[in-house]
């Protein structure tokens, strides 16, 4: 019987001795983080190596639930080959677990107590103390991006600073979208001393302050950001940990439309702009006032969606409202009202003596239905693209004889319309220049009101019209830019000597001249 009970004592001592790991059968080990899933490769060799061995050698099994302790993936590997094993940490009573074979063991103390202290499981500590954070969008729990700096009181009680990633984002695809009706803040198992959140756009700091609805303000317009929350927590009397924690995520805004009137100097016959704000691929806008009797026509430029139009020159100074009905006669539909100052200016009057014959073939049928015909529709396709560039030159130097919007009265009678442009009288001959870049929609001599025309289209809208040349040297379709040669002065059809009329227009709506002298827009 006393034999039978040594060879079952030599047998067991052999079967242990078998399934004791070894290093000298493997080529190295990989430590896992199984939250953050960052890698550590240990040279076999290495004290950190043969800590890892003895803690998983040293064990003896055990029934423990490991629910809720902190896992680490233990490979040991040779070749190709790995051979898989947990290790679960438990802070509360620093104790450690290990897998083998599909049975838990629970590592010896001595063991242990190494493995809390090596600098490859640190991140344990981290896990434990520092406090969990998360966005919280429209009531949902978002984990963003978090990076932290630590400092945590080790099992020896010394203080060690640790920095890293905590948690993998949880965000789909890396981005929030992000309404202006949005509720989004930052919120913490514990609340930080201190928080500030920053607003970047393309690597530029946008906006600061202590809540993400505060800097999501600031926010000019519609695009991606990228927000970054960092919170700290002070180190205080008989704590063990301390340190801060930053979040971060882009964020794709979409802000809510917003109107704005970006002319100051809004009399009658000037050019009124408004500029629409945060406006999608899918949303429309309709721009109505009743100081502009005509349709109100919209351009993109420089990712804005700017209206351009001409305040009529009967307007009366006054307060208008200004109406923008967002997605107009859709389910979805809502206006934004924005008020509209209109400044009062008086206009000259002029008394003009003529030829009897020459009136009456300015203001025959013939002349009026002509330009009609011939010169309206070149100023009824525009380019959507803006072909100026700063300020509008004057077209030629001389005498101005009669002012824009000026009333009119030729021959004791009060004519229909007011006058168009500028009159600017210089000798005949004088070489007219092009005020500012663009394409040239009409050049034809031998008209009966206006004479020899040109008309020249600046894009999105804004054209310049030239009378009575004396002779014409650019061809219809040509690009111009500004100070080149388009004419001379000339007194050809209605005119009573050698004179420029210069006209500017928002389409055929005649606008004062002298305000494109200041730039607009840019």
């Amino acid at each position: 019987m006393k034999k039978i009970i040594l060879i079952l004592l030599l047998f067991s001592a052999l079967f242990a001795a078998s399934c004791k790991l070894s290093l000298s059968n493997i080529d190295r080990i990989e430590a896992v983080n199984t939250v953050t899933n960052e890698s550590t490769l240990i040279e076999k060799d290495s004290v950190d190596a043969k800590s890892i061995m003895d803690a998983l050698n040293k064990a003896e099994k055990t029934e423990k639930d490991t629910t809720g302790y902190f896992p680490f993936e233990i490979n040991l590997i040779s070749g190709s080959d790995k051979d898989a094993h947990t290790l679960y940490f438990d802070m509360k009573n620093q104790a450690a677990y290990v897998t083998k074979n599909d049975e838990l063991y629970k590592i010896r103390d001595k063991e242990a107590h190494l493995l809390f202290l090596n600098e490859i499981f640190s991140y344990i500590y981290v896990d434990n103390t520092i406090y969990d954070s998360h966005v919280v969008l429209n009531g949902e729990n978002v984990t963003p991006d978090i990076k932290y700096d630590w400092t945590y009181k080790n099992i020896e009680g010394h203080f060690v600073k640790k920095q890293g990633i905590l948690k993998t984002s949880q965000i789909n695809g890396g981005k929030l979208l992000i309404h202006d009706a949005d509720l989004i803040e930052f919120k913490y198992e514990t609340n930080p001393d201190s928080q500030v959140i920053r607003l970047f756009s393309e690597g530029n700091l946008v906006a600061a302050g202590s809540s993400v609805e505060e800097v999501l303000q600031k926010a000019a317009s519609d695009g991606e950001y990228y927000i970054e929350c960092q919170a700290q927590w002070f180190m205080k009397q008989n704590s063990d940990f301390y340190g801060s924690s930053t979040s971060s995520f882009t964020a794709t805004v979409d802000k809510n439309v917003d109107v704005s009137i970006v002319t100051r100097e809004n009399y009658p016959g000037n050019i009124l702009i408004v500029q629409v704000n945060n406006l999608n691929a899918d949303e429309t806008v309709s721009i109505q006032t009743d100081a502009v009797k005509v349709d109100i026509k919209n351009y993109l430029y420089k990712d804005k969606n700017v209206y351009i139009s001409p305040i009529d020159l009967n307007t009366a100074a006054g307060e208008y409202k200004l109406s923008a009905k967002v997605m107009k006669n859709k389910a979805v539909e809502y206006e934004i009202e924005k008020t509209l100052i209109v400044k009062e200016k008086s206009f000259k009057t002029q008394y003009l003596t003529v030829d009897e014959n020459l009136n009456q073939s300015n203001n025959d049928s013939a002349a009026i239905l002509e330009f009609a015909e011939l010169v309206k529709p070149a100023r009824t396709v525009s380019s959507d693209k803006k072909l100026w560039e700063g300020t509008f030159a004057m077209p030629v130097e001389g005498e101005l004889t009669t002012d824009f919007a000026e009333i009119r009265y030729v021959n004791n009678e009060k004519s229909s319309s007011r006058h168009s442009g500028l009159d600017i009288a210089a000798p005949k001959g004088t070489e007219v220049s092009a005020p500012n870049n663009g394409i040239v929609t009409f050049a034809m001599e031998g008209l009966l009101s206006p004479g020899n025309t040109v008309v020249i289209d600046h894009g999105m809208g804004l054209f310049t019209s030239y009378y009575h040349l004396d002779t014409i040297d650019v061809v219809r379709g040509q690009d111009v830019k500004k100070g080149d040669i388009i004419g001379t002065v000339g007194t050809t059809g209605f005119s009573t000597g050698p004179h420029l009329h210069y006209a500017v227009s928002i389409y055929n709506s005649y606008v004062n001249p002298y305000q494109t002298l200041s730039g607009i827009i840019d």
